[in-house]
């Protein structure tokens, strides 16, 4: 899939195995640069992929304020109009669970980048990733999204922890009971299964005599808060996507049950006045058979005539 893409700069979240990423990088001809966690007890990593030299790259680790870390790097785009362009690659919170403390968290997680780009020279960038956020006026289609957490609840591939958690119920190395199956046969790869969100327990009860409706979807789109984007369309960067495409859905998560955009490329206006495209892998008008397979959330590409 990213060789179809044939991106420039490819920006990847939730990176655990850092050595296959590595070897991706190199079969990609692109060098990789990796961002540690904040969080110690983390495995997650963030990784920036490029084939264009890079003038400077650094990652800030937030303690005690990012889960994940705030990932830079200057590239040399070889252009004539902007020939340095930074890249912030971002992973911020999800903590649905936690509603307005999710939001709060990802608020302040943002405030720290702005903080950190504040504090370098001026450059066209863009802010690139999983924001787990929705932006202000967006679609989510939330009783889809239940109504099929109820099957998966039903279909007894998810279960309840001793924490009151409902969570997915993985497969092991000697699946002698065929879970992989069962989540195959559910719709889900189970390589994926690490996208399903933890809800607590008392969602399900609440949600499974909830009918899959528009009106109903724009009424809990209303409870949920959106700070973190309006911060950012605040502060000038420009939405790409939404930029190219005013009115589509532009749905990224989850590949097994779409329900909302959450993944973004924010641009400084002096960048976004080069987009000449932007897109979501794996939907409507860039359909790839590999994208719903690839990760739990599809690829945004945006591209720039520099």
């Amino acid at each position: 899939m990213l060789r179809r893409i044939d991106a420039d700069v490819v920006a990847l979240q939730e990176v655990r195995e850092v050595d296959r990423v590595r070897d991706l990088a190199e079969d990609l001809g692109m060098e990789m640069f990796l961002g540690e966690p904040s969080d110690p007890d983390s495995p997650m990593h963030t990784a920036i992929l490029t084939r264009l030299p890079v003038r400077a790259w650094r990652n800030r680790r937030h303690h005690g304020r990012m889960l994940r870390s705030h990932l830079h790097c200057d590239v040399e785009t070889g252009g004539g109009e902007v020939p340095v362009v930074g890249i912030h690659c971002l992973h911020l919170a999800a903590r649905f669970g936690d509603r307005n403390k999710g939001e709060a968290r990802r608020i302040r997680e943002i405030g720290a980048v702005l903080t950190d780009i504040a504090d370098e020279p001026a450059l066209p960038h863009m802010l690139i990733g999983d924001f787990n956020a929705l932006s202000p006026g967006d679609d989510i289609l939330a009783t889809s999204f239940f109504r099929r957490m109820n099957d998966l609840r039903r279909a007894g591939l998810l279960v309840v922890g001793s924490n009151g958690i409902l969570t997915p119920l993985a497969p092991h190395d000697e699946d002698g009971n065929g879970l992989a199956d069962r989540w195959r046969r559910a719709g889900v790869d189970p390589r994926l299964l690490g996208g399903i969100p933890a809800l607590p327990r008392v969602v399900a009860p609440l949600t499974v005599g909830l009918p899959v409706s528009r009106a109903m979807d724009r009424f809990l789109g209303r409870l949920i808060e959106r700070w973190t984007v309006e911060r950012l369309l605040e502060e000038g960067y420009v939405d790409c996507y939404r930029d190219v495409h005013p009115r589509a859905r532009g749905l990224t998560c989850a590949t097994w049950q779409l329900s909302a955009r959450v993944d973004y490329v924010f641009a400084t206006p002096d960048l976004a006045a080069h987009v000449v495209g932007a897109d979501v892998v794996g939907g409507r008008t860039w359909p790839d058979p590999d994208a719903a397979v690839a990760s739990d959330h599809y690829p945004v590409v945006a591209d720039f005539s520099v």
